[in-house]
Order: structure tokens, then sequence, then C-alpha cells
């Protein structure tokens, strides 16, 4: 069990990572611009990777409090790269918020009509979603028995149909089997995968 002090030195420790977060001219702060700049972003997420438990807690407080100066649509795009290379589990709700938030959101290339690896490299939480594997994917289904715009509810059985060893999921997919005809096409997609168990893009 953890005692008070544990758990006062772990409160004063992330209200200083919260502090440091939001501090402007701090390494940190450079790691966030550098997250938010599609030509840095690879280079950042690598650094991320490499030492990630020291950033996954800065990682999680911008999910909720981006800092300032910093575009916050390129930052959700370079955290979703973040948590799917690092596979983090407490991500998963940021990444069901931000489920279709688009890599490139002024260019129209009609990814639904593409290949999933289109798909995937265009909305980078769904991939982030896909790669955190089962346990992602229970979270979407949970989502999606909520109302869900259509867009967001084509992304979730996506994202549920690329992810293999997930048994509830054969009954998500056949319930999407009577909506719409992309909602419907990527459900049939899924039973497919699941029939020969495995995901075409993992």
């Amino acid at each position: 069990m953890i005692s008070i002090t544990q758990a006062l030195v772990g409160l004063v420790a992330s209200v200083l990572v919260s502090c440091v977060a939001t501090r402007p001219g701090t390494v940190d702060d450079e790691l966030a611009r550098q997250l938010a700049n599609g030509a840095t972003r690879q280079e950042a997420v690598a650094a991320i990777e490499a030492s990630p438990g020291s950033k996954v807690t800065l990682l999680l407080i911008w999910a909720g409090k981006p800092p300032a100066r910093v575009d916050e649509h390129e930052l959700y795009v370079g955290l979703a790269d973040a948590f799917g290379r690092l596979k983090t589990k407490e991500a998963i709700p940021f990444l069901i918020k931000n489920i279709t938030l688009a890599r490139w959101p002024y260019v129209s290339l009609a990814p639904w009509l593409k290949t999933s690896e289109v798909i995937e490299e265009t909305y980078p939480a769904m991939e982030a979603l896909i790669r955190i594997g089962p346990d992602a994917s229970r979270a979407v289904m949970r989502a999606a028995q909520a109302p869900m715009a259509p867009g967001d509810r084509r992304a979730a059985i996506f994202v549920v149909s690329h992810i293999m060893d997930v048994p509830e999921a054969r009954t998500f997919l056949s319930s999407a089997l009577s909506e719409a005809d992309r909602e419907r096409y990527w459900a049939e997609e899924g039973l497919k995968m699941l029939d020969v168990g495995r995901s075409p893009t993992r």
C-alpha cells in the first residue's frame, strides 16, 4: 500500500512537472515545439522512445493541457504518434477523444476510399489505438455504446477490426453490418480478418 508520504511526494512531483511543462524556454518546452512540427516530429518521438520513463507523465499532462505558444492540433498529432510508439495505455481516453484527428487537416485525400495503411497514416490516434492493442479495442467498443458522430463511429469500427485477439470484437463488428456503406465495409473486412486471425497492417 502506498504511504501518505509517498502519495505526497508523488503529488508534489506531478505539480512540479506540470509547472515545468508550461514554463517557456525549458528543454521540455522545446520538446513540445518539436512534437508540434512535422519536420522534427519523428526525431522527437524517437528521443521520447529512447527514454520513455521520464517523458510519459509529461506527455499525458500535455494531452490534458497543451503548453502555451504551441499549435494544439500539431502537438496532438505528435502526442498520438508518441503514445502509439510507446503503446501508452494511459493515453487511450485521449486517443479516443481525438480518434478522427487528421494528420493533414486541410488536405482531403478521401482516405476512407484507400488502403488501411493510408487510413492509419492519415489518422494518427487511430493508428496509436491499433498499436496499443486489445485494451484499446475494448475501450473503443465501450465508447461506441454512446452516441458517436458518423466519422467517429467509422473510425471505431476500423480500429476494432484491426486489433486481433479480442473475442467480443466479433459481436461489435457484426452489429455494425447494418450501418452505412463505409461502416459496413470495414465491419465486413474486420470479420474476415478475425476469421484468418491477422490484421493486414500488423
